[in-house]
């Protein structure tokens, strides 16, 4: 005769644990909720930077300058604020086609935008810009389609910008409380070979002439420099051209101190590995941190499937350990970042990285990047052409902004141990870290705790006994709307996350569980949980 189980709610839940084996708890469904075993005590096991959740805009904006005007909105800037502070990084293939020149007229949209800012406060908003604004927005869905035309066929032109396109980003950035980080054209070259640091020089020039507190790297994906232009360079040049930018960066007061970042290779296939390795051995010296890319899949050709696979998430992990041998081997205790990344590249995967689907990408990717040692991820794109922005061409924001900004207010820069029993760790991935002390209602020694349910039934978490008496706050993400994992709109705890105004984003409120309660998480969704006052040694 089975053993008899009195229901569960009849009983309070200490008294509970003491009749029931931890791992037998009772659910309605009859199944078993997997353990968790958490290491609150000792030291965490990895910190990343205080920057760590960072964002990109893409140089392809700039690929007609009058688009950058578009950066003014007052909603956009809301919108960045709210995720700051970070960096911000301007780069992209088209880094490598822009050219400065400062006698050149800007376009006429920068210039009216810039003489409004001249005549008001530096961050406030501009309504008598609104007009031009709605004009370039009718116009950027064919500017949109010629970028990515161009990212697809490989064929780039160079473009110039001026004065008023470096202003308006910079202003971008400091008004949102970001810190600029500029990608310098690295194929602008003398007799093919050596860079030709000529054009650099004049940004500079005006740069430092405005007093911009600016980071600097150079070039974009050097491993496909020949794709792109014919012109091959090989590590150990790129190493000698970052140390001639360092040299360069020593003249200028302002830049003396400058961080200088590199080489942005792209995925780590055997070509790009060799490159790397010999760009650290020749300049790796002289850089702050070691930039590189990835995306899970080619958006042209990525399925739903994709998006919800153990496997493609876990090429990530082995992609890290590669890029970390290879620092590893040639400059050690270098910090290692990547400094662009989405779901899918060439603009992201349509219909799929702009909706809820793509959070178990970008939220895979914090946890493991986190846990791996990472520093800073930088998510492609905050705002541009494309599918993977985290804000969409009418400034509204999708799903993985929400997700992102959770993960900024909720997720502690102290990485702890986690480990699951009872379930399979590929299906159901959990991540755990110190709770962000910035946040208001949280204090040392809590933890936050972030899970994704790739299984296609609804999961359950059971807090280690220690736990058991602790008050947890969810704050569970599901999709909203009949699209249900393909929607662009998302609910909080059962709330839908929208903009209460372009200048006020909403409340991200917390459901409250009692002690005791077991953490159901439905099929194919993500959730983030506080472990309040759990005294986490590792935390304090």
């Amino acid at each position: 005769m089975p053993p008899l189980l009195l229901p569960p709610l009849l009983l309070p839940p200490l008294l509970l644990l003491l009749l029931l084996p931890p791992l037998l708890l009772p659910l309605a469904e009859g199944r078993r909720a997997a353990m968790l075993r958490m290491g609150l005590r000792g030291s965490p096991r990895g910190e990343v930077s205080p920057a760590f959740l960072s964002l990109t805009l893409d140089a392809s904006l700039a690929r007609d300058p009058r688009y950058v005007a578009l950066l003014s909105n007052p909603k956009l800037r809301a919108l960045a604020m709210a995720l700051s502070p970070g960096f911000l990084r301007f780069g992209g293939t088209e880094t490598d086609f822009l050219i400065f020149d400062p006698n050149k007229d800007s376009t006429l949209e920068e210039k009216i935008l810039w003489e409004l800012q001249a005549q008001q406060e530096a961050c406030g908003s501009r309504p008598a810009f609104a007009a031009v604004e709605k004009l370039l927005l009718a116009q950027w869905p064919s500017q949109e389609k010629l970028i990515l035309a161009e990212h697809n066929w490989k064929k780039h032109k160079n473009t110039t910008i001026t004065r008023n396109t470096l202003d308006i980003l910079y202003s971008f950035a400091k008004c949102s409380g970001f810190h600029l980080i500029f990608g310098l054209n690295a194929l602008l070259r003398k007799d093919g070979l050596q860079w030709d640091s000529s054009n650099a020089q004049t940004l500079l020039d005006y740069c430092a002439s405005q007093r911009y507190n600016i980071s600097w790297e150079l070039g974009n994906e050097p491993n496909s420099f020949r794709k792109k232009s014919g012109i091959y360079i090989d590590g150990s040049q790129l190493g000698q051209d970052f140390i001639h930018l360092r040299q360069l960066l020593s003249n200028y007061t302002l830049y003396r101190n400058a961080k200088l970042y590199g080489p942005d290779v792209g995925q780590p296939r055997k070509h790009t590995q060799r490159l790397l390795r010999s760009f650290l051995k020749s300049g790796g010296k002289v850089i702050d941190s070691v930039t590189w890319h990835h995306y899970y899949v080619n958006g042209r050709s990525a399925t739903r499937e994709d998006f919800l696979s153990p496997e493609v998430l876990d090429t990530f992990a082995t992609a890290v350990h590669e890029v970390l041998e290879i620092v590893g081997g040639t400059v050690p205790n270098k910090k290692v970042w990547l400094g662009e990344t989405s779901s899918a590249y060439g603009g992201g995967a349509p219909r799929l990285s702009n909706t809820y689907v793509a959070g178990f990408m970008w939220l895979d990717k914090l946890g493991l990047s986190a846990r791996q040692g990472i520093d800073v991820v930088m998510r492609q794109v905050f705002f541009g052409a494309g599918t993977y922005h985290l804000v969409d061409a009418n400034f509204e924001p999708l799903p993985d902004y929400w997700l992102s900004l959770l993960y900024k207010k909720l997720v502690g820069t102290k990485v702890l141990q986690v480990s699951l029993a009872g379930a399979d760790e590929r299906k159901l991935r959990v991540y755990l870290h110190c709770t962000n002390t910035l946040h208001p209602k949280y204090r040392e020694g809590d933890v936050t705790l972030f899970a994704l349910n790739l299984y296609n039934i609804t999961q359950h978490l059971q807090l280690p006994n220690y736990l058991l008496s602790k008050h947890v706050d969810q704050y569970l993400l599901l999709p909203h709307g009949k699209e249900n994992i393909l929607s662009r709109s998302i609910e909080l705890n059962g709330h839908v996350l929208q903009m209460v105004d372009d200048k006020m984003l909403p409340e991200l409120t917390e459901k409250p569980l009692g002690p005791g309660s077991v953490l159901g998480l439905p099929a194919f969704s993500y959730s983030f949980y506080v472990i309040k006052n759990a005294k986490a040694i590792a935390c304090i």
